[in-house]
C-alpha cells in the first residue's frame, strides 16, 4: 500500500463512528460535554516570598513560594529561579501587573485554581523608568531579567506563565523575603463539570452499529482499490 494513502485509509476505518461520538463534523453535538466553570472567587494578599532549599523537599526542590495571607503558592521550579530574580531585583520603581497580549493594567494578580491543589497564573510585569533616558544601571538590570522595551520610551515589559501547587499551610520552613510592595491577588476557583444528554447518548448507542458497518464497508472498498493501485 502506498504510504500517502495509508493514513487516510486508517482514518477511514473509524470516520463515521468518530464523527458520531465526537459531536458531528463541527464538534458541537456531543452526548457527553466537559466544561470548566467558575465556582467562586476570593481575595488574597502576597506579602513575602521564599525559596525552598534543594535538599529540604524533593517534590518542591527549588520552588519559589509566594506567601499570602490565606494561601501559600509553590511555583514550579522551572520558572521559580527567573521569577525570584525578577521580584528581588533592586530596581527603584515598582512593577505594574498587566494582562498578557493586551497590556491592560490589572489591579490584582489573577490566580486560577484548577483543582484543590494546583493553580495557573499568566501575567505581565510592566516597568516604567522615571529618568529619560533610562539609567544605564536600570537598563543593565532589565536586560539581564529579559524585559522587552515597549513603544513608549522608558517602558519595559516581561510576561510570565506560572503553574504550581496551593497550600493552606506553609510547605516547609524557609527564610522569607518581605516584598517592598504587597501584591493583591484574586483567586478564581474552577471546577470541571461533566454533563450527559440522555437523548444524544441513546441516539449514539442506537446508531453505533450502523456507523461501524459504514466504516467496515468503506474499508472493504478502499483496500482492493489500494492494492490494485500498487500494480500500476
Amino acid at each position: 500500500m502506498p504510504r500517502p494513502f495509508l493514513i487516510p485509509f486508517l482514518l477511514a476505518q473509524t470516520a463515521c463512528t468518530s464523527v458520531l461520538w465526537n459531536g458531528g463534523i463541527y464538534d458541537a453535538d456531543r452526548a457527553i460535554q466537559t466544561q470548566r466553570q467558575i465556582t467562586r472567587t476570593q481575595s488574597d494578599t502576597i506579602h513575602a516570598i521564599s525559596q525552598i532549599p534543594r535538599h529540604a523537599n524533593p517534590q518542591l526542590s527549588g520552588s519559589l513560594i509566594l506567601q499570602g495571607e490565606h494561601y501559600w503558592y509553590a511555583i514550579h521550579p522551572r520558572v521559580s529561579q527567573d521569577l525570584a530574580a525578577t521580584l528581588r531585583a533592586p530596581l527603584p520603581q515598582p512593577y505594574r501587573i498587566t494582562q498578557p497580549y493586551s497590556g491592560i493594567p490589572q489591579p490584582n494578580l489573577r490566580i486560577l485554581i484548577t483543582d484543590q491543589n494546583h493553580f495557573i497564573s499568566n501575567f505581565c510585569l510592566d516597568y516604567i523608568a522615571q529618568s529619560n533616558p533610562t539609567e544605564p544601571s536600570e537598563q543593565t538590570t532589565l536586560a539581564q531579567l529579559k524585559f522587552q522595551p515597549q513603544a513608549t520610551p522608558n517602558h519595559y515589559r516581561k510576561c510570565i506563565a506560572t503553574t504550581g501547587t496551593v497550600y493552606h499551610t506553609p510547605p516547609s520552613n524557609s527564610t522569607s523575603h518581605t516584598l517592598p510592595q504587597p501584591i493583591p491577588a484574586e483567586l478564581v476557583f474552577e471546577q470541571q463539570k461533566v454533563s450527559i444528554s440522555r437523548r444524544k447518548l441513546t441516539r449514539n448507542v442506537l446508531f453505533t452499529p450502523l456507523a461501524l458497518a459504514a466504516d467496515i464497508t468503506s474499508g472493504m472498498v478502499m483496500m482492493p482499490a489500494l492494492l490494485i493501485s500498487d500494480l500500476f
